[in-house]
């Protein structure tokens, strides 16, 4: 059994379809141990308030028992989880982590208080603190990484990395639904992540 964190990005309110909704369903349905809350105010939202909600949540997981933390975050919810790095939150060390097309922090001066320099020693040392091991999945293609993620995040953080071609954003939109690889990687890290 494992203990699973599913952190959503901007103006996601889980639809029906997306890829998180399905591996949370997945995942449930394996036996694990699912959070996958809601965060406020998204279409507008406040790092104070997701981190509190986020604390809980965690909070809840460890108290939960034995079995790897593993963590996904898209988009919001990954540069999300790199505050959580930082702060205080965390009871205990993630096994895995899985950042899925992380928004470059540039892009987001609407939600300044989700910013933060990338660059800067304290966020890589708290993001390899923070967890056992942590990938990075990105595309060739994503509106919201302009530069890559390779050189975005991967190089300045020191964190392997996926390309998959063609992804965009990984949105509903662009047909991100049932993804089987990232369900699959729950209970092999080493599972091919291209599988649809």
């Amino acid at each position: 059994m494992k203990r699973v964190l599913i952190i959503h990005g901007w103006g996601n309110e889980r639809p029906d379809g997306h890829w998180h909704r399905l591996l949370a369903t997945a995942l449930r349905k394996e036996g694990h141990i699912v959070a996958y809350p809601q965060l406020p105010d998204t279409e507008l939202p406040s790092l104070a308030k997701w981190l509190a909600v986020l604390k809980v949540e965690l909070d809840l997981l460890n108290e939960a028992g034995d079995g790897e933390l593993i963590v996904f975050g898209h988009s919001l919810g990954c540069l999300t989880w790199l505050h959580i790095s930082q702060g205080d939150i965390l009871k205990e060390q993630a096994s895995r982590v899985m950042l899925v097309a992380p928004a470059d922090p540039d892009l987001c001066g609407e939600v300044p208080d989700f910013q933060m320099d990338l660059s800067s020693p304290g966020v890589k040392a708290a993001a390899h603190k923070a967890a056992q091991s942590t990938l990075l999945v990105g595309s060739d293609a994503d509106p919201w990484l302009p530069k890559g993620i390779e050189a975005t995040y991967a190089t300045l953080l020191d964190l392997p990395f996926v390309l998959v071609q063609g992804a965009g954003h990984f949105a509903v939109e662009e047909g991100w639904t049932p993804w089987q690889g990232v369900i699959n990687w729950v209970n092999d890290a080493n599972t091919d992540l291209s599988v649809r």
